[in-house]
């Protein structure tokens, strides 16, 4: 849980849509601060502020749009956890707000618990989830966080080069999701997999590989695999896989698919890594803890 209250900006130029946010605002018992706009130029102001946490957007509005408005915000740097709301969805609207990185879009009309679910979602994306990444290649699991700094999910990430460290680090520490490679020399991935949830039954652990095998899949998620991410993957792939972890609903929203980088090979005697993900402006909590940092398990050799 967030230790302050929530911000959340409905901006609506219909008093009955405003009235389901004022209902969310009661049920939460303190947890959520309302702020009402009733006009696009309004909707802007108060977005620019940067003190927003999350805010429920209607694409028409009078004054200005919706879109026009969150496009304004963005081009000023205002990282908003947004959501657009329209009684229309069409694939021009579902675009614009994927463009926009907006977290999902609400099609008229929608319910309380809808409202409540983006809430949820936002409490744990806002509060850093304590990750190990596990592989032997460093400049596999320096690609690996820089896919995971485009994730919603706030990380505070830590690395480990084999299994015997991962091993030794979860001894010592609980981690909220570890990502850990199949293919390593001496422990491989499911015998680290094993041993991890020998030690912790509820360990979340997200199997990763290059190699597309669908027995060595099925095996890990019957070993206990949270999931199986195939490389490369990149920050909607994670995103969907936290949402399955964390229990939360997945956005009707498909994420927004900007030119993916091709597969690169990585230097000789590393695992076929893929190029850097793109550095679009990702949504995030404004006032959230900061950025994920990097911390090495140790061992016998990096």
């Amino acid at each position: 849980m967030l230790d302050r209250s929530i911000k959340m900006l409905v901006a609506d130029d219909v008093d009955a849509i405003r009235a389901i946010f004022r209902e969310v605002t009661r049920r939460s018992c303190g947890l959520v601060t309302l702020i009402e706009a009733t006009n696009g130029r309004d909707c802007i102001k108060l977005l620019s502020r940067g003190d927003i946490d999350l805010a429920f957007i209607d694409v028409y509005m009078p004054e200005m749009s919706g879109l026009d408005a969150v496009r304004g915000a963005r081009h000023v740097g205002i990282k908003t956890f947004v959501t657009l709301m329209s009684g229309a969805g069409t694939d021009d609207f579902m675009q614009f707000a994927r463009q926009l990185r907006a977290y999902e879009f609400l099609r008229k009309p929608f319910r309380v618990r809808e409202v409540e679910a983006i809430i949820k979602t936002y409490q744990r994306a806002a509060r850093p989830a304590k990750v190990l990444v596990v592989d032997d290649s460093m400049t596999v699991r320096r690609v690996i966080q820089k896919v995971l700094a485009g994730s919603i999910f706030r990380m505070d990430c830590y690395e480990a080069p084999d299994g015997e460290s991962a091993l030794a680090f979860c001894g010592s520490a609980n981690f909220d999701v570890i990502f850990l490679d199949c293919n390593m020399p001496g422990l491989d991935g499911l015998a680290t997999l094993d041993r991890l949830l020998l030690r912790n039954p509820d360990a979340k652990v997200v199997m990763i590989s290059s190699e597309h095998d669908k027995a060595r899949e099925t095996r890990a998620l019957r070993h206990g695999a949270a999931a199986f991410l195939y490389k490369p993957f990149y920050p909607p792939d994670v995103d969907a896989a936290l949402h399955q972890l964390f229990g939360l609903r997945s956005p009707n929203l498909p994420a927004w698919e900007g030119a993916p980088a091709e597969p690169a090979a990585a230097a000789a005697g590393e695992h076929v890594a893929w190029s850097e993900p793109p550095s679009p402006e990702v949504m995030e909590a404004p006032r959230a803890a900061p950025a994920s940092r990097v911390r090495n398990a140790p061992s016998r050799s990096q």
